[in-house]
């Protein structure tokens, strides 16, 4: 069974010792203050907000860990991500920002500077929709795109290999795998769940969303995809128009059988002739 990993605020971090973390904060000298040896032992990563300048304390704090840049505000703010490349020499860094107007830019700068990507889709519009096709477009022919933008590679590689993956996981959005602390305290369901209510069982959400969508008839039925999608851009609006991120998937599903086609190209060491 895998282990629920808890998303919390820095000040929450005491209540919350020995469970898995995901800890945020806009102060990286607190965080590098406040938690200590064994906390960094149960850390998936860090996430800052805010994206403040004072980022030297990070570069040889706790080595290896993940850190996480959440660009709220991805046409406002895209130029700060400047400042953390210098965390790269130490440590795996990400940006997460949502898909909406200036989110291509950022994702763009982001991919340039050497961080993986993981983009907040939501329910896109027709006109995000064709950004992120841009975007998947490069991601998959572009030689200097070398670091993962997410959904797009999980999916890829799932598709690649015939294994099944989950978008509500890919996303951290399952709440069998993510719980969200707020800043009161209190345990919230994940991401675009955050307001939802889904009984006693919040484990078994995404199992029963699938099964009432595809009870209901709605075009999930019949959607190749839906293995996959278990039914995320659905939510939180059932009659959302999944056409458009379909094109997506069907890129997706087009490189990941020319990726495996590549793949079986590949002689095996013991296919090799003589020397």
């Amino acid at each position: 069974m895998s282990t629920v990993v808890y998303q919390i605020p820095l000040a929450h971090a005491e209540a919350y010792r020995g469970r898995r973390l995901i800890v945020r904060s806009d102060r990286p000298s607190e965080l590098v203050a406040r938690l200590g040896e064994d906390d960094l032992d149960n850390l998936a990563y860090i996430q800052l907000h805010s994206l403040p300048k004072e980022t030297d304390v990070l570069i040889h704090w706790a080595e290896g860990l993940a850190v996480d840049l959440l660009l709220e505000d991805p046409a406002a703010d895209f130029a700060r991500l400047y400042h953390y490349a210098k965390l790269l020499d130490n440590h795996p860094v990400r940006v997460t920002l949502p898909v909406r107007m200036g989110f291509e830019q950022a994702a763009r700068l982001a991919s340039s500077l050497q961080f993986a990507v993981r983009l907040q889709i939501g329910q896109p519009t027709a006109e995000l929709v064709e950004q992120l096709a841009r975007l998947l477009d490069d991601y998959l022919h572009r030689p200097t795109m070398t670091q993962p933008i997410e959904f797009f590679h999980s999916l890829l590689l799932g598709l690649c290999h015939r294994e099944p993956v989950s978008l509500w996981a890919i996303q951290e959005e399952d709440p069998a795998l993510v719980r969200y602390v707020d800043e009161q305290g209190e345990e919230r369901l994940p991401g675009k769940l955050a307001d939802a209510e889904v009984g006693s069982d919040p484990a078994g959400f995404v199992g029963r969303w699938g099964n009432d969508l595809l009870t209901e008839g709605t075009e999930c039925a019949e959607c190749p995809f839906f293995g996959h999608c278990q039914g995320y851009f659905k939510w939180p609006r059932r009659e959302y128009d999944c056409a458009g991120v379909k094109t997506l998937f069907q890129t997706l599903a087009r490189a990941a059988d020319e990726l495996r086609g590549d793949l079986a190209a590949v002689p095996s060491p013991g296919d090799a002739g003589p020397p």
